[in-house]
């Protein structure tokens, strides 16, 4: 399983089932932790024009591209990813491997009673998951969340408080839980309570669950203005004319 560089961050490259089996084999049957970053064009956008936010992306054990218009610009970059990676499914297949080896978890981010609904459907669909502990995004303290975690010695960390936030947990924290394999999920808590729903099958495939969901929210209008936004910078610093990083980045070609 090979990775591949896009505007200077490696995207795991591969699919879904082939990352799961990696994530079983390499970290979760021996106890070692990871960071897993799932970044989205919005989101790579934000780390084309932060540096600091970059150094933390970047430092993920794994970068999944999460989102059809990362993919699509690897390939425009004659760096072709070969599918998208949804931090949604990353999500959902984890829960189906913490279910069939009774692995343990934690549950931090969205309002309680999302969380409360998160918490009931893992209990009812997934009997064997254990829930080690669980904090709603709105508790202040980070630190006092990050020992919760740390006393949980749960397996997997599932981290939903929207980017940057969650990808800033994880770097500051981690070495508290260095068992645990810790994964920012976005809005995937709404979506798996059912608060929010997830685009139609048919969309998902075609790769138009952007569409659904602008038309769903329609305020998101302004923050999809980063789809073009992040095509046009990956494009400009493809061609040279510009680089949005002054400092060396390390060398990203390893293989996973």
């Amino acid at each position: 399983m090979q990775t591949e560089v896009v505007s200077n961050l490696s995207y795991v490259n591969g699919d879904l089932d082939e990352f799961i089996s990696y994530i079983n084999q390499h970290h979760i049957s021996q106890k070692r932790g990871a960071m897993i970053a799932t970044v989205n064009p919005e989101i790579g956008y934000a780390v084309m024009k932060d540096d600091a936010y970059h150094q933390v992306v970047s430092s993920a054990d794994y970068v999944l591209p999460d989102g059809v218009g990362v993919v699509l610009m690897s390939r425009m970059t004659q760096s072709p990813l070969k599918s998208r990676i949804a931090g949604f499914d990353v999500f959902m297949s984890m829960l189906d491997l913490a279910n069939k080896q009774s692995k343990s978890i934690f549950l931090y981010g969205a309002k309680k009673e999302v969380l409360e609904a998160v918490k009931q459907r893992i209990d009812t669909e997934y009997p064997n998951v254990v829930i080690a502990g669980s904090c709603d995004g709105y508790q202040a303290d980070k630190r006092f969340v990050a020992k919760q975690i740390a006393r949980s010695k749960a397996h997997m960390v599932f981290v939903a408080l929207g980017y940057p936030n969650q990808e800033n947990f994880i770097y500051e924290y981690r070495h508290l839980f260095p068992q645990a394999v810790c994964i920012g999920l976005g809005g995937s808590f709404d979506v798996f309570s059912g608060t929010v729903k997830r685009a139609p099958r048919w969309m998902i495939k075609t790769n138009t669950e952007w569409l659904y969901r602008l038309v769903v929210n329609p305020w998101r209008w302004k923050r999809m203005l980063n789809i073009p936004k992040y095509a046009f910078a990956v494009l400009k610093e493809n061609k040279g004319k510009k680089r949005y990083y002054p400092e060396q980045v390390k060398d990203q070609t390893k293989q996973l």
